[in-house]
């Protein structure tokens, strides 16, 4: 009786959730959508989440072994070859006394007209006068032949034409897009946990342009979106701790680097030398563009903050938010409690190692007042200068002329003089031994001592109330990696990025696999007359599908297998791409209405991003000719890709080099520049 009620309540909050939903797409007021992951075991979203990637990997290898030992000898697909291609081409042109439309191009455009030409063909469903008479007969028992009339018998005459296998290799294509999906927020996970600690530390030596957008493309590779670095950035810009200025330039390099995604998906069609050239090519169009922007709009940034002044006429009237702080998401909800089912990431940490909270953090909540009358006791110069009372401080740590009330210490020691200068201590001081000394309250009733210190005295500032060994919590707080498979943090990412980069590749091989049947013929011409209507029109659809799944990251990875068969031409990719850039700013600005400190300076950040994409397409893409530069710097990078001796590692070392290596040297001059 007990767990029929338990049942019974579960089943409620069920409907409640639901009808709140429903009220909520009906116009009703917005309420916080909860999501209700049921009991645990077998049915959790992390064995969900498991069994769905397992049935990923257990598709691939049926069908490899289908392409292997049982298909038959005459349903190869191989590419016709282009010398013979061209030569059939030109003599037909010249039967046909017309112009052959192959006259100058090179071999590598060839192969992506055959490619394109092969997607166009009528689709052949199989269904034949034979096999429609057998599916009545059969259907019927052998009651209805075709020749007979009657409802029934056109029913039958109908369903024997359906074609069955496309049916289920769409719905394959639906589910294998999901899990890349969930795939992509998995790897996102595991480099998080593998590098999550290292890119929060990166952001102390962001002190100039050069540095600030190094460290933000390695930090946004490390966690592998640029979502998340977006996140950290405009919380250490209202935390103070990051000017908006430097957080310009790290969100240009985080621009940069959240194209490492699809170039990592374009070298999953190392197999087939004409798709992996057409696949990079596609995704480093968007790298290229993101570069060439970059170089363009650093300089003048740094010689005239344009962004920062722009930004700050639009955003200076914003204000906190007070009321229904809900951020707007949209595909997030459904992918995100699966993924988290898995591994969940504790994003609080990064932000401690970011905000520099390793040796502790004050609970308590001091006003302006008790922190400068604290403020004249520990720092020197009367007051004015804090830069020895800790380690790990920082010029951030004191704003509006003020000691920030987190910084306050647990503890602060007088020396025999009486001063507190060299005694700043989160902890009971070490020197100290607790059972001969007791602490005195500095704060008595909420006001400060007032004049000179005892001698030799400890005094309890924050004390209790501090919270320390916040930078030492784990990174992983959830999810079977952790409940069921007990592992570390290492451990979880380590097997997590493999686990998602062979998901990776096996959602790629059964996409596009299917589409070879589905979408061919009729569905290949739309595409492409859709695609190939307006580049103008392309921007608005990558921008769109971009706000519907919140990273371009996930959009241009979609796009780039189905550019790398030949079904989108790099012409049509590069203004998909640059609405995903503009699209995936939208997470940001979603972020910026519901902070609820700093407002002002958290919009400037979000609308830098915004307006840096605008900008980099206004510059190269409504005039053709320059169009042209990163078009032809992304087919180069492409043709690499086919040479004969280092055409399969150039991928590799394109990617370690522009995304790791380059910046990763960078970042350690600017460390030890700092030091």
């Amino acid at each position: 009786e007990e767990g029929a009620e338990v049942r019974q309540r579960k089943h409620a909050q069920h409907r409640r959730s639901t009808m709140s939903y429903l009220r909520t797409l009906l116009g009703a007021p917005k309420e916080k959508l909860v999501h209700d992951p049921g009991e645990k075991g077998p049915e959790g979203e992390g064995e969900a989440a498991m069994t769905m990637l397992c049935l990923t990997y257990f598709a691939t290898v049926g069908i490899l072994i289908y392409e292997k030992f049982l298909k038959k000898k005459g349903e190869s697909n191989e590419m016709v070859d282009v010398k013979t291609f061209a030569a059939d081409a030109a003599a037909k042109a010249v039967v046909d006394g017309k112009t052959d439309a192959n006259e100058g191009l090179t071999e590598d455009e060839i192969r992506d007209k055959i490619s394109q030409e092969m997607w166009t063909q009528p689709a052949q469903d199989g269904t034949t006068p034979e096999f429609r008479a057998k599916f009545i007969k059969a259907a019927s028992f052998g009651a209805i032949t075709v020749d007979s009339t009657g409802p029934v018998r056109d029913a039958l005459y109908f369903l024997s034409g359906v074609n069955y296998l496309k049916i289920f290799l769409i719905i394959f294509v639906f589910f294998n897009i999901w899990v890349f999906l969930l795939v992509l927020s998995i790897m996102g996970t595991s480099f998080k946990l593998l590098g999550g600690k290292d890119s929060a530390k990166m952001f102390d030596v962001v002190d100039n342009p050069i540095s600030g957008v190094m460290i933000g493309i390695l930090a946004t590779v490390l966690v592998q979106s640029s979502s998340t670095t977006t996140s950290i950035i405009i919380s250490l810009v209202g935390a103070n701790e990051l000017s908006v200025r430097n957080a310009v330039f790290m969100i240009m390099g985080a621009n940069i680097g959240t194209s490492v995604t699809n170039t990592i998906v374009a070298m999953g069609h190392f197999a087939n030398k004409d798709d992996l050239r057409r696949g990079f090519s596609a995704a480093t169009v968007h790298d290229v563009f993101n570069l060439l922007s970059v170089l363009v709009f650093l300089p003048l940034n740094w010689i005239y903050p344009f962004f920062e002044n722009m930004t700050y006429e639009m955003a200076k009237n914003q204000k906190v938010c007070e009321e229904d702080c809900v951020k707007t998401e949209f595909l997030s909800p459904y992918i995100s409690p699966y993924s988290k089912g898995v591994a969940n990431y504790d994003k609080k940490v990064a932000n401690y190692i970011s905000q520099g909270y390793c040796g502790g953090e004050c609970g308590t909540s001091y006003t302006s007042t008790q922190m400068k009358a604290l403020q004249k006791h520990i720092c020197t110069n009367d007051g004015n200068d804090c830069s020895k009372i800790h380690k790990n401080f920082e010029g951030s740590w004191v704003a509006d002329g003020y000691l920030n009330k987190k910084r306050a210490p647990a503890y602060i020691t007088t020396d025999a003089n009486g001063l507190a200068t060299a005694g700043f201590s989160y902890t009971w001081p070490a020197n100290k031994d607790a059972n001969t000394y007791k602490a005195e309250k500095y704060f008595v009733n909420g006001t400060a001592i007032s004049g000179a210190l005892k001698s030799d005295t400890v005094y309890e500032v924050c004390g209790s109330k501090v919270k320390t060994g916040l930078c030492d919590k784990r990174l992983l707080k959830g999810g079977i990696a952790l409940t069921e498979w007990e592992m570390s943090d290492e451990g979880a990412g380590t097997l997590l990025a493999i686990l998602s980069l062979m998901g990776l590749c096996s959602c790629l091989f059964c996409i596009v696999y299917s589409l070879q049947t589905v979408i061919k013929g009729t569905a290949a011409r739309v595409l492409q007359r859709v695609v190939g209507f307006n580049g103008y029109f392309n921007i608005l659809v990558g921008m769109g599908i971009t706000i519907l799944v919140q990273s371009s990251s996930i959009t241009t990875a979609t796009l780039t297998p189905i550019a790398a068969v030949g079904l989108i031409s790099l012409e049509d990719m590069l203004p998909l791409t640059l609405g995903a850039n503009i699209g995936t700013t939208l997470t940001g600005i979603l972020g910026a209405t519901v902070v609820t400190s700093n407002p002002v300076e958290a919009w400037q950040v979000a609308l830098c991003h915004l307006f840096f994409n605008i900008f980099g397409i206004l510059l190269w893409y409504p005039i053709p000719r320059i169009r042209q530069i990163p078009l032809n710097a992304a087919r180069f990078l492409g043709r690499m890709t086919t040479h004969p001796k280092y055409g399969k590692v150039f991928p590799l070392i394109y990617t370690l080099v522009v995304f790791f290596i380059v910046p990763s040297i960078c970042y350690g001059i600017a460390v030890a520049a700092t030091q």
